[in-house]
């Protein structure tokens, strides 16, 4: 399934040729074609390599839609960094949208090993990061790396979303930047989306993950871009961004997104 849908978004996907909202145009040519590099990427991706060499294995409290590779309760850190990990790309496309929009109080939905954590909270020292993991032995150990970036500011939170979410949102000012990345199924999915969609605001942004993940996330991810509070959604295939943008006609876009990968 996975492979046809690709196929059609590779088909239907647009560049900055014909783009008419000004809005969409920068989005497209400032953040998602640029693919630049900076250089606490380097520290970043270094941590990444360390979690990839770990054979230490852990108990994995999995609370989401799982692994497709591996389910068993104890596994090694390295084999859950091969599989839960965002990429080196996708990390810099998240750095590079909280940069470039000055996004400065973000939520994140799934910690996993805390590498998309440090990608959302490194582009600016004034950011504020609170991100949920329902794992504890997998959030200690991204709180471990996330020991090694004093710079940043960042809250993390363990245990179920179901019972943490509305306390994570009310430890930031406001709902800039939710990254949802945690249960890769319908109901949870459509539930978290409609509970943070209540403190959005006209200048928020929600990044969905692996939009093609299943049948049950493209099912979600095809309800909540036609939800009214979206102004603008861009399918990029591996993830999916919803603009809460209400000052403008509602439009969807989908857009050429190389993954270099």
């Amino acid at each position: 399934m996975q492979v046809l849908d690709f196929i059609k978004y590779k088909f239907q996907a647009g560049n900055a040729h014909g783009l008419h909202s000004p809005f969409v145009y920068d989005l497209y040519t400032q953040a998602i074609e640029p693919n630049k590099k900076y250089y606490i990427f380097d520290k970043i991706e270094e941590k990444r390599q360390q979690l990839l060499r770990n054979d230490t294995k852990i108990k994995v409290t999995d609370l989401g839609a799982g692994s497709r590779k591996n389910n068993s309760e104890s596994r090694s850190i390295k084999s859950i960094a091969k599989t839960s990990l965002c990429s080196e790309r996708t990390g810099a496309f998240l750095f590079e949208l909280i940069s470039r929009y000055k996004y400065k109080n973000i939520l994140e939905l799934g910690t996993s090993l805390g590498i998309s954590t440090l990608y959302l909270s490194t582009a600016a020292k004034d950011i504020s990061t609170v991100t949920i993991e329902g794992s504890k032995s997998i959030s200690v150990e991204a709180q471990n790396i996330f020991n090694e970036f004093p710079n940043t500011n960042i809250t993390s939170l363990t245990g179920n979303i179901d019972d943490l979410l509305e306390s994570a949102i009310k430890k930031l000012p406001q709902l800039d930047v939710v990254y949802f990345d945690a249960n890769h199924k319908f109901d949870p999915t459509i539930d978290y989306f409609e509970r943070c969609k209540k403190f959005a605001h006209e200048n928020t942004l929600f990044i969905f993950d692996d939009i093609y993940w299943s049948k049950e996330m493209k099912k979600a991810w095809f309800t909540i871009i036609k939800d009214e509070a979206i102004g603008i959604s861009v399918d990029l295939f591996h993830i999916g961004l919803c603009f809460f943008r209400q000052k403008q006609p509602k439009q969807h876009f989908k857009l050429q997104y190389e993954t270099h990968e």
